[in-house]
């Protein structure tokens, strides 16, 4: 497990490190640690790294915790983000950027240790099939099999390898359930979904899939997309960031 730790000051970073490093050796968990005083710092390390956790305290001079993470999200980063504050205010912009946890400072060891093993636990449980209303009940359909997903009107048809499946959940729910539970499978268009472990390339207007489809790609999701893929491949192609 990778984690980060941005915080201005080296007292603080410091504790960090030894609170996770005591974790990691309970748990019997190896986890590398990545400490920064700044936020540019971070952000020119993802050039290179990407990681699981981001520990970041808000109140920093130059660019405050807040602005790093939606400078995170505006990228495609979907990294678990563990905020460090005094000031319990700032919780409420933490559901603009999905923050996982807030610790208020000072932080204590067990908190820290709880929301590293909540966020284990989760990651755990990221189930590994698409559950959907179909005209015989619900259906779970395993996301490995899926391509891409085509909405009509307010129902859906999941388009698999092994043909396709008409269901009555409309393509929002559909795309809520995946970011939920971290699925690779990515809202490309208002009326399609694709499955990034099937895609083969990016074009300007589609996604090219293992077996020569297209699904197309509007021009406000092209950014995202892109970025999604790169980090899904740059991962080995079999781990699907976890927020």
């Amino acid at each position: 497990m990778k984690i980060a730790i941005c915080d201005d000051e080296k007292i603080y970073r410091d504790l960090m490190e030894s609170y996770i490093e005591a974790w990691a050796k309970e748990r019997g968990r190896t986890a590398a640690l990545f400490p920064f005083s700044n936020g540019e710092e971070l952000l020119k390390s993802r050039e290179e790294n990407s990681y699981d956790v981001v520990l970041l305290d808000i109140q920093m001079p130059g660019i405050d915790g807040m602005s790093i993470a939606r400078q995170l999200r505006e990228a495609g980063d979907e990294t678990c983000l563990l905020f460090i504050t005094g000031y319990e205010e700032y919780m409420a912009e933490g559901y603009e950027v999905e923050a996982f946890r807030y610790l208020l400072k000072p932080v204590k060891e067990e908190k820290l240790w709880e929301a590293l093993d909540r966020f284990c636990l989760r990651k755990r449980k990221t189930p590994e099939c698409l559950v959907a209303e179909t005209g015989e009940g619900r259906k779970r359909v395993a996301v490995k099999e899926i391509t891409f997903i085509e909405a009509f009107a307010h129902n859906c048809e999941l388009h698999t390898v092994k043909g396709g499946i008409e269901v009555k959940t409309g393509i929002s729910e559909l795309e809520k359930q995946a970011k939920e539970f971290g699925l690779p499978l990515f809202r490309c268009h208002r009326s399609y979904m694709v499955n990034i472990a099937q895609v083969t390339g990016i074009e300007k207007d589609a996604a090219v899939l293992a077996d020569g489809g297209r699904i197309p790609v509007s021009r406000r999701m092209y950014h995202d997309l892109n970025q999604a893929f790169i980090r899904f491949f740059s991962r080995g192609g079999n781990e699907w960031p976890h927020g």
